[in-house]
């Protein structure tokens, strides 16, 4: 589906995307209806606009646009289409963290004043980097900053001058002792990042994971650039939709401020069962739960399946003004589920779970008819 004339004729046809499920070509083609007519019942019910894609270890199983890119102009949306990915980020930002680990630039049990120094230390010299990995710093979120998008949002700021808005306000909780996730805390490991290498967190994250990969359609968002295919947000608080509420992404950095496509993110799906980024002992580190069940950037647990067995699964999921994301990989079946949303009201969360039921579900063996005696 490399012509992109082609692609959208497909996508208003909703004729299916193949290759499909491996298996007899009749459970093949029924797995695949099945979720062309699952995931068109959420487009028609308005709990759906963006992009899907489905895979495993033989390719694409599912890849599809549903809604529109640009409502103004009619844009649809399609496998090539970049969306915000929101705090999916969080899952780069920790690969880039633990490959300085690996270098030997980072330790996890050091403390943030090791690496910036002017951080107060009636916070920094007692919060480490596995307590800000594991969202276990005693950091809170963003209503931890009072207004914060009634106003603060709202400004451009240089990343070490943003961190200033809490870094020395009360922690809500002893370091190490309760899950409690903020995205401070990628914000925080964004600027160590850029002290401990020296580049932008913009060109670190380029250099040492897209460009590795092949992620081209993946970047840093830069708001004042110009960038092709790239989805407007929605938000839709009655009946009809409208433009998404501003936010100046210089206040994202390392927690949310990456645009890509569900292409680039099954590329970065599959180079995750790969020691391309990472060893394999430093990603099986990352994957490993922690205090409210989350490893270093992703949610990490066991689940029992439709097909009676079980798989670890480690997900993120994303929530920004007007964007909705979830990847969710299912690392014992090597299967993987990307939802990328313009919408606000796009049900990420319940069209993982009935696809996920539709994927793992036993094939139907039709019976014998018994002939007549």
């Amino acid at each position: 589906m490399k012509n992109p004339r082609l692609q959208l004729l497909v996508s208003f046809f909703t004729l299916l995307f193949l290759p499909a499920f491996s298996g007899p070509i009749s459970a093949q083609n029924s797995k695949t209806q099945e979720i062309d007519k699952l995931l068109t019942e959420y487009y028609n019910s308005g709990k759906l606009q963006g992009s899907v894609l489905i895979g495993d270890d033989s390719g694409i199983i599912y890849e599809k646009g549903f809604g529109y890119a640009n409502l103004e102009l009619g844009v649809p949306n399609t496998p090539d289409t970049k969306f915000r990915i929101a705090s999916i980020t969080k899952t780069f930002t920790s690969l880039l963290v633990m490959q300085q680990v690996e270098e030997g630039r980072v330790k996890l049990n050091s403390k943030i004043t090791s690496y910036i120094p002017d951080y107060p230390s009636k916070n920094g010299s007692r919060i480490t980097i596995h307590n800000l990995l594991s969202h276990t710093s005693g950091i809170g979120h963003y209503d931890y900053v009072p207004h914060f998008f009634q106003y603060y949002s709202l400004m451009p700021y240089k990343h070490t001058d943003f961190i200033k808005l809490f870094w020395d306000r009360p922690l809500l909780s002893e370091p190490g002792t309760k899950y409690l996730y903020s995205s401070f805390n990628y914000y925080v490991l964004g600027v160590m990042l850029e002290k401990v290498t020296g580049e932008s967190y913009a060109e670190l994250v380029k250099k040492r994971i897209f460009d590795r990969i092949g992620m081209k359609n993946t970047a840093v968002d830069n708001q004042r650039k110009l960038e092709k295919n790239r989805a407007s947000g929605y938000e839709k608080p009655d009946a009809g939709y409208q433009n998404a509420t501003y936010r100046n992404m210089s206040t994202a950095l390392a927690t949310g401020d990456i645009i890509s496509t569900v292409k680039d993110l099954y590329l970065y799906d599959r180079a995750l069962y790969t020691d391309k980024l990472l060893s394999y002992r430093m990603r099986d580190q990352m994957f490993t739960p922690n205090l409210g069940g989350y490893g270093y950037g992703w949610e990490s647990k066991k689940l029992q399946l439709s097909d009676g067995t079980a798989s670890r699964v480690v997900s993120h999921m994303g929530n920004i003004f007007g964007f909705l994301s979830i990847i969710t990989r299912y690392l014992d079946k090597h299967t993987v589920i990307i939802l990328l949303c313009n919408s606000d009201k796009s049900d990420v969360y319940g069209i993982t779970a009935a696809l996920q039921s539709i994927i793992f579900s036993k094939p139907q063996i039709a019976k014998k008819e018994t002939p007549t005696q």
